[in-house]
């Protein structure tokens, strides 16, 4: 250790008055966690680094006693970095961001915040939307970002009204009324600006047009972009190839090439796109495909989802036989049981959270809610990587969220009047967000003008429920979502009529059943209801028409950033009652986030703040059913289920979502994935835990791998 120790004080960080006395024990152990946590094991490496660390700042700081914990950390990482210790330099950082986190203190972002925004906000904000230079520097406050992206879709407005929208678009963003898609607001203003969330593209058994696709796909990631793909047009692994028997690939393996190059390109190094890929349920290769992701983390930027039919499903439902076809010869080359197809789908949905399902027969009705282009131009097959949107080859889809939580007023109840008002300037935004936008591919460019759709959703939806009053699970729940949607089809429908009028239809529409109509719409589709995760972080609420995921969490982001969240209205409830304590919060963050269960809470609490686990998956599939009655492309929504639902409970869940018309299912177990999104503190320990029975309130005992009622007997096991 160095002979003398110049330093008697440790400032805290932003120059503050808090001082405490400088202990090098201190560094060290910060050192010795970082290595620990990357795998080190040489605490004496810990204390040698820790002197030259202390031999650094004495050399940068020869006459001062006191020092900032900014310069011991950025000379911590100095040394770790220039001995070769990259990985434990990497963890301390992450340690560092961590602690600020913590603080949530807004000046440690270095970021103007002209609007008066929340720490987590201006966080996402910085690292992922407001405009840099070439050397990462900020350039741009939260209202100057939301200018420009003004600017930007004003822009292709008449001269003489451009002005007006330009203000009119601006209003909604700063008031987060609405909010577009997140390519939109990154890309809004570039030279070449890729405004679009997500394409799909067309695929052919052909190997030359694999490669086109596969090429043309990835410079549409490169630019911001996920893209969906059908192979059910490629012929099955093991097939003929130019005369020679067995040399065919198969679905999977193509699949395997376009996830490698997803991972590959991320625009500007930070964004990375996804895939959605889809086979046809009569493919011959469909076992080998619903099980391709058996293995955790193979093909991990790629979705799966089986394509359905009616008939697929009657027969799956019926126990009758099911042909699988070769697409190369029409062929039938195989016939299984239909169930079979589907109970292999449930069993490793169950394992995997994977494949999904996509119904083609609910996407291709040939009506206003369901693809009107069906009659001329066939069936959609594909969709972008999320599932709510299903879109022609080389189509586009320009996502939007409108924040629900926002319609309602301090009284409780829905303001539908301004939400036909935002509706109509959400529809001529993301209108001229095709007309603002640049693509790399001349086909991309003429699709997503020849159908002009866009896809209007929501964020907050679970928010707003609890600020009426309203439990998520509820017929209550059910007829207001039904109405919101309906309001907004309507309403948005309207307004592209009105645009139709000004601007002229959508120049398919020939090939539309409106066709023979006075008015005619500018757009295909006007609603989807997509996950808006970046979005519903953007506005501090609930994910799209999801329930809370947690009323108290930490959420991973950014490659290895947590940001905690506790729900601030049922902060505001708990004091408002002289209910909060540390210890509560605790004991919420130990319940997986839930509120169910804890005595302390009323019941009346209970009933309306519930989490996605505290709601059965029937009653999940309800809420989506019911916005999906008047939405024309689709929705994303996740069906949970506790970790103690079986296979047969997914089975249910797919032909429950089939008969309500659902346009897809999404379904996920929890533990599911070994690195989930969300996390709810550590593991319980469950042998302590307090578990209310949901027959009779009493309280739950555990027993080996069950939980039992000693009141009424119910029990539960887990797997």
């Amino acid at each position: 250790m160095p002979k003398r120790n110049y330093f008697k004080t440790v400032r805290k960080e932003n120059g503050g008055s808090r001082r405490e006395p400088f202990e090098l024990a201190k560094v060290e152990n910060s050192i010795w966690t970082a290595a620990q946590n990357v795998g080190g094991a040489d605490r004496e490496r810990a204390k040698h680094l820790t002197q030259e660390v202390m031999h650094l700042l004495q050399a940068e700081f020869p006459k001062i006693t006191e020092i900032e914990t900014r310069a011991i950390g950025e000379a911590v990482e100095k040394v770790l970095i220039e001995h070769g210790h990259a990985k434990t330099a990497r963890e301390f950082i992450l340690y560092r961001e961590n602690k600020k986190h913590a603080r949530k203190d807004k000046s440690t972002l270095g970021v103007n915040d002209d609007i008066g925004l929340s720490y987590n906000t201006l966080y996402i904000l910085k690292q992922r939307y407001l405009k840099r230079n070439a050397k990462g520097e900020i350039l741009e406050t939260p209202l100057q970002m939301w200018e420009r992206v003004a600017r930007h879709l004003a822009s292709v407005e008449k001269p003489k009204v451009r002005k007006k929208w330009e203000k009119e678009f601006l209003n909604v963003l700063k008031s987060f009324e609405f909010t577009p898609g997140s390519r939109t607001i990154t890309n809004a203003g570039k030279k070449k600006s890729q405004l679009s969330n997500c394409f799909v593209w067309p695929m052919e058994d052909d190997i030359n047009f694999v490669f086109k696709i596969l090429h043309e796909s990835t410079l549409i990631k490169k630019n911001g972009g996920g893209c969906g793909y059908n192979f059910s047009n490629i012929r099955p692994e093991g097939d003929v190839v130019g005369g020679i028997p067995e040399l065919a690939a198969g679905p999977v393996r193509m699949i395997e090439m376009f996830d490698l190059m997803t991972s590959m390109f991320r625009q500007e190094g930070r964004y990375e796109s996804g895939n959605m890929a889809v086979l046809n349920a009569n493919h011959p290769d469909i076992f080998n495909f619903i099980s391709a992701k058996q293995n955790d983390g193979y093909l991990p930027k790629t979705n799966i989802s089986v394509g359905i039919t009616d008939e697929f499903m009657e027969a799956a439902t019926q126990n009758k036989n099911w042909d699988l076809v070769n697409p190369r010869t029409g062929e039938v080359v195989n016939t299984v049981k239909a169930r079979s197809i589907l109970e292999l789908m449930a069993q490793l949905a169950w394992q995997t959270g994977d494949p999904g399902i996509l119904n083609l027969s609910a996407m291709n009705r040939g009506t206003a809610l369901a693809n009107p282009l069906l009659k001329k131009r066939g069936m959609i097959n594909a969709t972008n990587p999320c599932g709510e949107v299903p879109l022609y080859p080389y189509e586009s889809c320009n996502l939007g969220y409108i924040s629900l939580h926002k319609m309602v007023d301090e009284k409780g109840e829905f303001d539908f009047k301004r939400l036909r008002e935002v509706m109509k300037v959400a529809v001529r935004m993301l209108d001229n967000v095709i007309e603002a936008s640049w693509f790399p591919v001349k086909e991309v460019t003429e699709s997503v003008r020849a159908h002009r759709r866009i896809g209007i959703g929501c964020v907050g939806w679970a928010e707003a429920l609890i600020r009426m009053n309203v439990a998520y699970d509820s017929e209550t729940a059910y007829k207001m979502a039904e109405k919101v949607a309906k309001t907004m089809y309507e309403s948005g429908f309207e307004a592209s009529l009105e645009l139709g009028d000004e601007k002229g239809p959508f120049p398919l529409i020939d090939d539309s059943i409106w066709a023979k109509k006075k008015k005619q719409p500018r757009n295909v589709a006007i609603m989807t209801f997509p996950p808006s995760s970046s979005n519903a972080v953007i506005c501090e609420t609930t994910f799209a028409i999801e329930p809370h995921f947690a009323l108290a969490y930490e959420q991973n982001v950014l490659g290895g950033m947590r940001l905690k969240h506790i729900d601030p209205m049922l902060l505001t409830e708990l004091k408002k009652r002289g209910l909060y304590s540390e210890e509560l919060m605790q004991k919420i963050i130990k319940n997986h986030g839930s509120i169910q269960g804890i005595k302390e809470i009323p019941q009346e609490l209970r009933n309306v703040y519930k989490v996605a686990h505290d709601i059965n998956w029937r009653d999940h599939l309800k809420m989506q059913a019911a916005f999906q009655k008047w939405t024309d492309n689709a929705i994303t929504k996740t069906i949970n289920m506790p970790s103690t639902s079986t296979p047969e409970d997914i089975y249910d869940a797919y032909v429950l979502a089939w008969k309500l018309g659902c346009k897809g299912l999404t379904v996920y177990r929890d533990s599911t994935k070994s690195d989930q999104v969300f996390e709810f503190g550590g593991k319980q320990d469950n042998e302590d835990e307090w578990k209310e029975c949901p027959d009779c309130s009493g309280e739950l005992v555990k027993e080996r791998n069950c939980y039992k009622c000693k009141s009424c007997g119910f029990s539960v096991c887990e797997r």
